[in-house]
């Protein structure tokens, strides 16, 4: 009988550090929505300091060489497959807004350039060329008067 009472009485001083220490565990974590993206927000998806990986740089450079040689079908599939290994890069979508002017496309085009322009905060280069794309673009289609 001896042995149980030791027992109840380390059962009850033991608990209240474990019920401490679990809700102070509780309290570290964060929640699944601080970490997510917000809705609105522009973020650079690759940060500068994140060197591109060397297949990307080879497959970018490949699908401009092709869009310089018009061979927008050639650029297309390239930059599909750049994309299967990094779709938030927004110089892929830039290249592809490019292919899809190229080709007539041009809501496809604007579309494109406008996700280019989500990813590439801190990018004011690569949003330049984007808007000149989109501006191509509705020229085009006759939304802007002018040229």
């Amino acid at each position: 009988m001896k042995n149980n009472g030791f027992l109840v009485w380390t059962i009850c001083l033991v608990t209240p550090f474990l019920l401490f220490a679990c809700a102070g565990q509780k309290s570290r974590q964060t929640l699944p929505g601080d970490s997510l993206p917000q809705i609105g927000i522009r973020q650079a998806a690759v940060s500068k300091e994140t060197p591109r990986l060397e297949i990307l740089v080879h497959l970018i450079k490949k699908a401009e060489q092709q869009i310089d040689s018009k061979e927008p079908e050639a650029a297309f599939i390239t930059l599909e497959n750049a994309l299967g290994i990094d779709a938030q890069d927004p110089v892929l979508w830039h290249l592809m807004a490019r292919v899809q002017l190229m080709q007539g496309n041009l809501d496809q085009a604007e579309q494109l350039a406008k996700k280019s322009n989500l990813l590439a905060a801190r990018n004011p280069s690569l949003e330049k060329k984007n808007w000149e794309i989109i501006t191509r673009s509705r020229i085009l289609r006759g939304k802007i008067p002018g040229e």
